[in-house]
Order: structure tokens, then C-alpha cells, then sequence
């Protein structure tokens, strides 16, 4: 038997996988292995490689459907009026599964529904409880496909919304999108007072805190904890209005190793 070369079960552990895994790998051609006496047999600079490759960041994938994303929002804002959640549930399952990334299916579809219900509200034509089911609608469809990838992680996120403020929603879309794009990502949710934000970033190894701001009163509390936050050596983004989750996702990673405040918007 060679012996420069190591068998399956020791490829698993150096690649970090469960054993079955790393023999699927093998048999779809990933991995090159010889077979040797009717066991595996693999050269340890291939499962270096191999390691190396799955690290790396996957970029999401953002493919666009044909028909564009306007007559699938209307489909969305309906379904959540008429709180049909399988509905919801089912049409974005079927965008992933087509290879549209869950912060693009948010941006795209779910955003731009839940807008024209807030609008639709406050014109008076939906009663706050339509208002309030479609948002926990869309909680849970989040929840049901929160984005786990693959890879070394970018670095770590804290997602808040500071005291008076109690819209978790915002936190929840920054949150998804941030977890796909290889953050690990703390999600503290909405009305958290500021004295326990700190004291939170103190006691993590944090490289990012992300504050969304939903009604403008409440900005002014967020830029005062970002102030104080910077002085910790964070970087800090703060919501604001007409900017998307890919540009989150942009100055996140461009927040990377330095501090001071950007604003980015809850949705």
C-alpha cells in the first residue's frame, strides 16, 4: 500500500466532513482517489486543495428569472393579504431552488410586498392586523430558509435595533442576508436597549455591528450608541432609508478591519 497517501476516513477529518461525505466526494470525481485492494487511497496535497477550495467564501448566486421580479412581488403582497403562508412559502422555495439567492428573493419580492402593505395601511385600506400577519409571514419563511453556507466565515456581525424601536423585521432581513454572504452572525432583534448592545460587543470578539432604524425618531439613538461604539475600535452601520441589502452586504465587506459609521437602511 503507498505510503505517501491516506486513506478515506483520515480525508474526512482533515477536510472536516462526516466520512460519507468525503466518499460521495470521491465517487463524484471532487476528490481523486485511487482504489487500492478495495480501499480508498488519497494523496494529502488533493485534500489540501480540496480544503482550501471549500473555505473560500461562496459568493450567492443571484440568478434572475425571465420574467423579472415585479409579477412575482404582486403574487407575494396578494398571498400575504389573503395570509395564504403555504403560498408564500412555496413560491420562494421554488426562486432558490432556481438559484436566486435568498437576500435577492428578500430584495426583490418580499420588500417590495410588505412596502405596499405598510402603504396600503396607512392609507387605511388594510387593518394593522393584515399588517402584522404579513410580517410574521415573512419571519418565518426567513426562518425556514436561513441561509447556512459553506466556507470560511468573512467575519462576525452583531444585527440590532436599539430601545423604542420595535421592529424585528428589519433585523431579520439584514441578519438573513448577512449570514449568506459568510458572516457569522449574532441576531439580537428589536427595542434592545443600547447599555446591553455595548456591553454585548465588549464580551464577543466582534468585527461589525448593524443597527436598523425604522421610524426616524429612533435614529438619533442609534447614532449616538454607533458614536460610543466606535469609540470600542467597531465599525458600525446604521440604517437609512433607499439603499438595498446587497449594498449591506457591500459595506460590510468593506467594513473589514477598520471602524467608523456608514448608513445602511432596514429595508
Amino acid at each position: 500500500m503507498p505510503t505517501d497517501t491516506i486513506d478515506l476516513q483520515t480525508a474526512a477529518r482533515r477536510l472536516g466532513v462526516h466520512y460519507q461525505t468525503a466518499y460521495k466526494l470521491v465517487r463524484s470525481g471532487e476528490l481523486p482517489a485511487t482504489m487500492v485492494m478495495g480501499c480508498y487511497r488519497l494523496h494529502p496535497q488533493a485534500v489540501t486543495r480540496l480544503a482550501e477550495r471549500r473555505a473560500r467564501p461562496a459568493a450567492p448566486r443571484t440568478r434572475r428569472p425571465r420574467a423579472g421580479y415585479a409579477g412575482l412581488s404582486r403574487r407575494i403582497y396578494e398571498q400575504l393579504v389573503a395570509g395564504d403562508e403555504r403560498g408564500v412559502a412555496l413560491l420562494i422555495s421554488g426562486l432558490l431552488r432556481g438559484g436566486v439567492s435568498m437576500t435577492t428573493a428578500a430584495q426583490e419580492v418580499l420588500v417590495p410586498a410588505l412596502r405596499k402593505i405598510g402603504e396600503e395601511w396607512r392609507a387605511g385600506r388594510l387593518g394593522i392586523s393584515t399588517e402584522h400577519r404579513a410580517s410574521a409571514t415573512v419571519e418565518r419563511v426567513l426562518g425556514e430558509h436561513y441561509p447556512n453556507p459553506r466556507g470560511r466565515r468573512r467575519g462576525t456581525a452583531v444585527v440590532a435595533t436599539l430601545t423604542g424601536d420595535r421592529h424585528v423585521l428589519p433585523t431579520t432581513l439584514a441578519a438573513t442576508s448577512l449570514r449568506e454572504d459568510n458572516w457569522l452572525v449574532h441576531h439580537l432583534g428589536a427595542d434592545l436597549p443600547p447599555r446591553e448592545l455595548i456591553r454585548f460587543c465588549q464580551e464577543e470578539q466582534v468585527d461589525l455591528v448593524v443597527l436598523t432604524v425604522t421610524v426616524g425618531k429612533h435614529g438619533r439613538t442609534a447614532t449616538r450608541t454607533a458614536a460610543q461604539l466606535e469609540r470600542l475600535g467597531l465599525r458600525v452601520l446604521v440604517g437609512r432609508p433607499g439603499q438595498t441589502l446587497d449594498e449591506l452586504q457591500r459595506l460590510a465587506r468593506s467594513a473589514r478591519g477598520s471602524s467608523g459609521t456608514n448608513g445602511w437602511p432596514p429595508s
